[in-house]
């Protein structure tokens, strides 16, 4: 796992601007630096290194092959380096064993194009090829590995995080409205936007080619998507019948087994987060059966209505793994809060990012990677919203109703819980079937802004693309992989465990399970009693189903505590520096009046609301 960077310019040429540019994501790669640059100088790559796979200096990057036409840097893992390498065959002398030198052999033998299907692993790089001279910038399928890029003046400026980005004397730090909107719809901003007017972020599956001759002239092409998940192409629902959910269930354990096995190789110490739910329990329960001696790592709440710490332990101890456990403090929070700014970058609300930093700091002095169970929700229909979301969709009830009337009388319940549910509802795609808007509307954004606000909210709807799942279900868990699990988790994992330089894998993110998750029928993964049916059959041959048969918690704060005692005053000091010309503040104030008094929970609106204001006097 590493942190890149780099740019393009005509100008600046020196090796200062690199380094300090290195500099600012030095915790995503501490073991080592590396720089090149074009033979005309106009092309500079940056690499910090955090040493996975070959620790000797053969894994040093950026590196460069076939007599130098193709220079990478590379950050991620691909897991299937080692068959890659067999397919290759014998004809070639490798100086290594990393992956970095596998991924640069098959690029110099297949081309771009082949190469990146043909990769099994999380990755974001930039390729320059000297002898096309074109740029290539490729970002992982479920996009576990974050990439920006844009224009800057005469300059084009890409890398891991947008505060290396930030350091380029050429850099434009002009608000993007739209994405602000976005945040305060989701609680995060949805790629290809950034925080920033000309920053993007590649989106999932997308590589972006720029010519030398386009970059010289300023112009920057739309990405090409190389992978996606399309009903009536790669994916087919089988037939939902007994014989073949067996057959399913066998299926999904050999994919799981062979993700974990693969994920777990590495030159460094490997360990897995632990929470005792489904999705965690699963991946631990499988490295076990890889045969390796295990290490778990699970986080607490002091509240015991958020904690989770005690079924972790007791699953470790089935499980026969070496567990260490943290309660964590209001005081760790508060140390916490004014640092989210910069190791996120850009607005993000998710208040979980505080417990995912901790247990990745937690975990980092015993381990330099850790195996997740993200993504197993967005797969196996295991939010709590689903099971009623099927039912709207089965019945179509809601989509008779007047639509504004429905959306202010449900904004008027306004509790944490109806945010989140009313974020689903808007993606169920009712324009198919009676041709009415969004259930959302723009309530949302008409609680906080006042009449100056710069933009009308857009929520990203289902009905922007065609249809591609025969459920509405379906099509919600396909939006929260894309949307949610992309933007939301998976950012939040990213940028907590890199800010202390803990690798972390996701074995359900494997694309190969992916597209098998998604050519089942809904029946397999969820019925009316029981939510992620056929990965709890797998779970279950491994494991007692009463030590994870319960309600899912989540990893969440006390939240709505903390925001009237412990972080009371630090929440009212940021809602006050809002900008009044863009927030209506006696609607705010009646918000916080309201949390205040215990009319309504309000938590997730004033967390969200306080780190905007972090970030809009930071930036």
């Amino acid at each position: 796992m590493c942190g890149v960077v780099g740019y393009y310019s005509k100008k600046h040429h020196g090796s200062d601007l690199i380094l300090n540019m290195l500099g600012k994501i030095v915790h995503r790669g501490p073991d080592s630096h590396g720089i090149w640059q074009s033979k005309d100088c106009a092309i500079t790559f940056g690499h910090a290194r955090l040493a996975i796979v070959d620790l000797t200096m053969a894994g040093h990057q950026p590196m460069s092959c076939d007599a130098n036409r193709y220079t990478i840097t590379f950050n991620g893992e691909i897991y299937n380096h080692h068959d890659l390498r067999k397919e290759l065959g014998n004809n070639y002398s490798w100086k290594g064993s990393s992956d970095t030198e596998t991924l640069l052999k098959c690029i110099a033998v297949w081309g771009v194009d082949k190469t990146i299907k043909k990769l099994v692993g999380m990755f974001a790089f930039i390729l320059w090829d000297d002898l096309d001279k074109n740029l290539y910038l490729v970002r992982d399928r479920i996009g576990e590995k974050p990439l920006y890029y844009g224009s800057a003046n005469d300059s084009f400026i890409f890398g891991s995080e947008l505060k290396a980005l930030k350091i380029h004397p050429d850099f434009n730090d002009d608000t993007n409205w739209d994405a602000v909107n976005d945040y305060l719809h989701n609680n995060y901003i949805n790629a290809p936007k950034t925080f920033y007017k000309n920053i993007k972020q590649l989106l999932p599956g997308h590589y972006l080619k720029i010519s030398q001759e386009q970059l010289a002239l300023g112009i920057i092409p739309s990405p090409d998507r190389y992978w996606s998940i399309n009903y009536g192409s790669n994916i087919k629902i089988i037939e939902d019948t007994k014989i073949n959910y067996e057959k399913a269930v066998i299926n999904l354990e050999r994919l799981l087994l062979d993700s974990v096995s693969k994920q777990s190789i590495a030159d460094v110490k490997v360990g897995a987060f632990l929470s005792g739910g489904v999705d965690s329990t699963t991946i631990v329960a499988l490295l076990k059966k890889t045969g390796q001696d295990v290490t778990t790592f699970s986080i607490g709440m002091p509240d015991s209505r958020y904690d989770e710490s005690g079924h972790a332990q007791a699953v470790a101890k089935a499980l026969g793994t070496k567990h260490f456990s943290h309660i964590i403090t209001p005081g760790e929070a508060l140390d916490i809060v004014d640092k989210v700014p910069y190791i996120w970058d850009e607005p993000f609300g998710d208040s979980s990012q505080i417990p995912t930093y901790l247990v990745s700091k937690f975990a980092k002095a015993h381990v330099t990677v850790a195996l997740s169970g993200d993504g197993g929700d967005e797969l196996f229909m295991g939010y709590q919203q689903y099971p009623l979301l099927k039912k709207i969709w089965a019945t179509r009830k809601l989509s008779l109703l007047p639509i504004n009337k429905t959306s202010k009388l449900l904004s008027q319940l306004n509790s944490a819980k109806i945010d989140t549910f009313l974020r689903r509802i808007n993606n169920l795609s009712f324009a198919w079937h009676c041709k009415t808007p969004g259930l959302l509307n723009e309530f949302w954004m008409d609680k906080y802004r006042g009449d100056s606000f710069p933009h009308k909210i857009n929520p990203t709807l289902i009905n922007d693309r065609e249809a591609v799942f025969q459920d509405g279900i379906t099509d919600i868990t396909f939006n929260d992989l894309n949307h949610y699990l992309c933007n939301d988790i998976l950012a939040k994992v990213d940028r907590a465990s890199m800010a202390v330089s803990l690798e972390t894998r996701a074995p359900f993110l494997d694309h190969r399970l992916v597209e098998f998750a998604f050519s089942l029928p809904t029946s397999f993964k969820m019925n009316h009693f029981e939510q992620k049916k056929i990965l709890r059959a797998v779970l279950f041959k491994y494991i007692d189903k009463s030590l994870v048969d319960r309600p899912k918690q989540g990893f969440s704060l006390p939240m709505r505590q903390w925001l009237k005692k412990e972080l009371k005053n630090w929440a009212w000091d940021r809602l006050q520096s809002l900008p009044s010309d863009k927030f209506d503040k006696n609607i705010i104030e009646k918000i916080w009046h309201e949390h205040q008094t215990d009319m309504r929970d309000n938590s997730e609106r004033i967390w969200g609301l306080s780190n905007l204001s972090n970030y809009l006097v930071r930036k």
